[in-house]
């Protein structure tokens, strides 16, 4: 087939572009970008249906698509501000501006443009929408407030950069939902209009000296309540950061439990993507024990047998199988780490420009011993999102391992300070308060020791190091008590796993301790 566009010509059976009848050299991938445009000219083309049609449904990064798009442009004399062929439609996709006359094989010229299937946004059934939010601007209750108006707007831009962390989550730009608070509409309107399963409204109003925020999520097929809560904090100039850290501190978990029950059913009838989606909420959601870790494994190996270039699921499989050997799991005979790297360097062969791929390849690369592997990769990961707190907490761990504790300081202080899952966080302010300790500073190591207690209850690690800085700082009574409690949680819990975090030699002193 013959796709003619001005002096340009696409030939499918030669695989070639043409400007005035010379052939002009594209990469294959823009190839099929062009090709799949110009079979659908005028027509928006979202996200996902290029990934579908272009990459056949692989995982691949917004910097990906970008550099694709780019190259298109550059191929056929265009480019982001001038743009004649490709354009973009913000907060939907691209769409092919030329005039297209297709010619078949005999030469013959069809009468008319075989007709487009519907556009993205139209109706879809509940399950056809992948993991997908919009968040819509926060309206501000109580009248004209340029203060309030300042934090609603952060707000909604904050939740929109961190979120983008979440798993194959997909989320709406702002500008697609700049107009729905002027204009509101039914969920299942917006869900037709942005072909987003899930919505979060929220408002923010001033009660005295504090700033309330009501936060609200919904599933958008019928517009059911997911999950709502306040928030109240007080009114001063860190009102803002405080409200985000309250806000994603009970968001992140509750959008993670509702794409994880989305995606419950026979892992039969699940594709590698949902697979991924499930294994990453049982670890969140269930608590890390060996039947976890276990069920976790099993998940993504399935993935990635049915996704082979799933890269993001032989990069979670990589660091649940890292992490597990480092905090106890016995994997029976399995060479763990030798498979772990495999996977983390597979992940990083099929996507090196996903801030998520990195930060989790990243975490396992140092979780397996490889810290100075690591540490180039996790950069990398923050360089390109800012907000991965798996990025910046896994840098700081890899920091540790190689016994720059300053270092290590500053990122897994970063990483606790953009609001990880729960469950991550009491792990990472483990790691803090060790940082801490072995920096000199044992007050902030036992404010952080606590921190993950809290965060978590039913994870030992920052017991253990709560225990390690007690014994530390001479009081062997509480150090004593804090060490019970962590063979409470884990009944099972080895001298050789309390090496592994604290050290030989802290390590010893708690045997000994014990054994008193």
């Amino acid at each position: 087939m013959l796709y003619q566009f001005d002096e340009f010509e696409l030939d499918t059976e030669r695989f070639e572009l043409r400007r005035g009848g010379k052939p002009a050299h594209v990469e294959p991938l823009v190839f099929d970008l062009l090709c799949f445009l110009s079979q659908n000219p005028g027509r928006v083309l979202g996200r996902d249906e290029i990934v579908d049609h272009v990459w056949h449904g692989r995982i691949v990064s917004d910097a990906t698509i970008a550099g694709c798009v780019k190259a298109a442009r550059k191929a056929l004399g265009d480019s982001g501000e001038r743009q004649t062929y490709i354009r973009t439609v913000r907060g939907r996709g691209f769409q092919f501006a030329g005039q297209v006359d297709c010619v078949d094989g005999s030469g013959a010229r069809p009468s008319e443009t075989p007709p487009a299937s519907a556009e993205v946004g139209a109706d879809t059934a509940a399950d056809a929408l992948p993991p997908s939010l919009a968040i819509l601007p926060f309206a501000v209750i109580g009248g004209e407030d340029a203060a309030l108006s300042a934090i609603a707007d952060g707000l909604a831009a904050s939740l929109t950069s961190v979120l983008i962390r979440v798993p194959l989550l997909a989320l709406a730009s702002r500008t697609a939902t700049a107009g729905l608070v002027s204009q509101p509409m039914p969920a299942p309107e917006i869900r037709r209009q942005l072909g987003v399963a899930y919505l979060l409204e929220g408002s923010v109003q001033a009660i005295g000296d504090t700033i309330q925020a009501n936060v609200q999520l919904i599933e958008t097929r019928h517009g059911f309540h997911l999950w709502a809560q306040q928030f109240e904090v007080p009114r001063d100039r860190d009102a803002q950061p405080a409200l985000l850290r309250a806000i994603l501190g009970r968001l992140e978990p509750q959008l993670v439990r509702a794409i994880y029950n989305d995606q419950s059913g026979p892992d039969g009838a699940l594709t590698g993507r949902q697979l991924l989606i499930k294994s990453v909420g049982i670890l969140s959601l269930q608590g890390w024990h060996a039947a976890s870790f276990a069920e976790t494994t099993r998940l993504l190996a399935r993935a990635v047998e049915l996704e082979p270039d799933l890269a993001l699921a032989h990069a979670h499989l990589a660091l649940t199988m890292a992490l597990g050997q480092r905090v106890g799991i016995d994997w029976g005979s399995k060479n763990v780490v030798e498979e772990a790297e495999w996977h983390a360097d597979r992940a990083l062969d099929l996507d090196n420009m996903d801030s998520n791929v990195l930060g989790v390849a990243g975490c396992s690369l140092a979780d397996i011993g490889q810290p100075l592997r690591a540490i180039p990769v996790l950069k990398k990961a923050i360089e390109v999102n800012p907000n991965n707190g798996q990025g910046w907490s896994a840098l700081g761990s890899a920091y540790l391992i190689v016994g720059k504790y300053d270092e290590a300081v500053h990122h897994l202080q970063r990483g606790v300070d953009v609001s990880p899952l729960d469950s991550r966080l009491a792990i990472w302010n483990a790691l803090l308060a060790l940082a801490y300790l072995l920096a000199g500073d044992p007050e902030r190591a036992e404010a952080a020791a606590l921190d993950g207690c809290q965060s978590n209850d039913r994870i030992y690690l920052p017991r253990v190091v709560l225990a390690a800085i007690h014994l530390a700082g001479g009081n062997q009574e509480e150090a004593a008590r804090q060490l019970q409690e962590s063979y409470r949680i884990k009944p099972d819990l080895s001298q050789d796993q309390i090496n592994r975090l604290v050290g030989k030699d802290l390590g010893a002193a708690l045997a000994a301790l014990r054994a008193q």
